[in-house]
């Protein structure tokens, strides 16, 4: 009995239970305290008085629909948001903030906070009644949105279950990022910077992802369609800051694994992960918190406000360590849902099983050489390759370790990968009614102490997962099994052509050509593949015999039987 298993089974059931409890606590408090209620439906009524929270809801909606059905939608033929998921955060950096921007700023500004807080109400039931009016309206907003998947059913036939991940990580990053805008909202009395705050503070988990980058990704998006003509460019230039803030205190991997991108990707997928869960929950809790301080600052005495500030400044640090470690304990974890019809993310057991034998002595690391944007034709496969590496990440823990490369055609990441010998392919597809050549990088390494395979070009996504197990298995292994290809009239080396089944082989043992002119090597072939022996000579047939007469493992095909 693995008693690993059922330790980190445990874990995870009390990561899920610590993701529900808030959750519990806050429907618990709505439904049980009329304060909360007569909050939440003032700040929710408040926001629908205006035209201007329809106007949001309206912009929104319509931008979602321009990323959406983009020119690269009908590229990829996928019938998914895949287009939309790309710009998604973006898109939530300026819903977000016009959505939170007046819950604690108009208050101050109008004067009604005082008359708020002297109510007989906790300050924890009025930033929770605040919170859930927000929320509601931005679910609102995100239902409206949901006209596109008639679009979808209509062009095509969607994955539902794809989608309902999709739009359940939506959800879940717009609800961490409205207590965000809701803290940016608390720091002043005035909206419009309000707004401003609530983008940069927003900013910061949309753009760590990208740190330790050389910035392309910005440069791809002040390039896009999208922001050619936009006031609204310099965010784009905050997110670089922060990346290169992050990158020169050398905390790369810990700001990629906690952008929000890279939380949401699983989710549009189609797979749900208990990490994923625990990372909108965790931060969404973190920046409650800090409203709370916020809001009760008003009891700091002005002798003590320093000392309460700087009380209040390590247990937020406090509390974001604690939230951190249970992250990446989370993180550690397995646990996850694969929504998609065909359970496209869901690894076999013999896989699972093949990845618990690698010795964590000798570890294993898959590199994968992929172009950012493939044509349609390979669409399927890039995203199949990314997500099924990501389910053998977490599974791998410290035996495993997987990268992932972007590479351009003539960068630098190309010359690596052709290092491993992993070129090009110049692939002809339409784009704009008109055929165009692309070359298309699809290769995987796969390496440990002992071994190292190389696959050059993946063009199918049936046997991805095949082709990794059968490498894994293979690199971890410290020796090859050696094949012996017996020479007969059948060539299957000494051809024109390989046969494709010695290349095959290839990939797993070592293959070599056996002449039975001589008595063959016990000692150096551990089986031997023996095709159409009836033409070999009486001498070489004796050879034969005698080496099945030892016992030794031989694989014989036989001629075939005539009808």
């Amino acid at each position: 009995m693995d008693w690993t298993k059922i330790t980190l089974s445990g874990v995870q059931l009390l990561l899920l239970i610590g993701i529900f409890c808030p959750v519990g606590i806050a429907v618990f408090r709505y439904f049980t305290s009329s304060a909360v209620q007569a909050i939440f439906l003032r700040n929710v009524r408040s926001y629908f008085s205006s035209i201007i929270g329809y106007l949001f809801i309206i912009v929104f909606v319509v931008v979602a629909a321009i990323c959406s059905f983009r020119p690269q939608f009908f590229t990829n033929n996928l019938a998914n948001l895949d287009s939309l998921s790309q710009f998604f955060p973006m898109l939530l950096l300026f819903m977000i903030p016009a959505i939170t921007m007046g819950t604690w700023a108009d208050e101050r500004k109008q004067g009604t906070d005082e008359l708020l807080f002297t109510l007989p109400v906790k300050d924890v039931d009025i930033l929770l009644g605040k919170y859930l009016a927000v929320l509601a309206v931005y679910t609102i907003t995100l239902c409206f949105s949901l006209t596109e998947l008639f679009v979808l059913e209509y062009l095509g036939d969607p994955d539902w279950g794809l989608l309902t991940a999709t739009y359940l990580g939506y959800w879940l990053a717009g609800a961490m990022l409205l207590s965000a805008g809701m803290f940016a909202s608390a720091l002043t009395n005035n909206a419009t910077v309000a707004f401003v705050l609530g983008t940069i503070i927003c900013s910061i988990p949309v753009f760590s992802g990208k740190v330790g980058s050389s910035g392309s990704f910005f440069e791809s998006i002040a390039e896009s369609e999208l922001f050619q003509s936009s006031l609204l460019s310099w965010v784009v230039s905050v997110g670089a800051g922060i990346g290169r803030f992050f990158s020169f205190l050398g905390v790369g991997d810990l700001a990629q694994s906690l952008s929000l991108q890279e939380q949401l990707r699983d989710f549009t997928q189609g797979t749900i992960p208990v990490s994923g869960l625990m990372y909108f929950v965790l931060f969404t809790l973190l920046m409650l918190y800090l409203n709370f301080i916020l809001i009760r600052r008003r009891h700091w005495g002005a002798d003590s406000s320093r000392t309460m500030a700087i009380h209040y400044f390590v247990r937020t640090l406090a509390l974001a360590a604690i939230l951190i470690s249970l992250h990446k304990m989370a993180f550690l974890g397995t646990a996850r849902a694969d929504l998609t019809s065909e359970g496209l993310y869901t690894l076999s057991p013999v896989t699972t099983q093949t990845i618990d034998h690698i010795d964590t002595k000798r570890p294993v690391t898959i590199q994968a050489f992929l172009s950012p944007q493939v044509p349609s034709e390979y669409v399927s496969v890039r995203k199949q390759i990314v997500g099924l590496l990501k389910q053998f990440d977490p599974i791998g823990g410290a035996r495993l370790t997987v990268r992932f490369v972007d590479v351009e055609p003539y960068s630098s990441e190309a010359e690596v990968a052709k290092h491993y010998g992993i070129y090009p392919q110049n692939v002809v597809t339409e784009r704009d009614g008109r055929l165009i050549q692309e070359e298309v990088f699809m290769g995987l390494v796969i390496s440990s102490r002992y071994d190292e395979i190389v696959l050059p070009f993946l063009r199918s996504s049936e046997l991805i997962e095949y082709e990794l197990t059968r490498s894994i298995r293979t690199v971890s292994k410290e020796k090859r099994l050696t094949i012996g290809v017996l020479n007969t009239d059948a060539h299957l080396m000494g051809g024109r052509r390989e046969w494709e089944l010695v290349q095959e082989l290839r990939k797993q043992y070592i293959v070599e050509a056996v002449s039975s002119l001589n008595p063959i090597d016990e000692k150096k072939y551990d089986v031997l593949l023996a095709v159409m022996p009836s033409s070999l000579t009486e001498p070489e047939m004796e050879n034969l015999l005698a080496w099945v007469k030892h016992g030794k493992p031989t694989l014989i095909f036989t001629d075939p039987y005539p009808l």
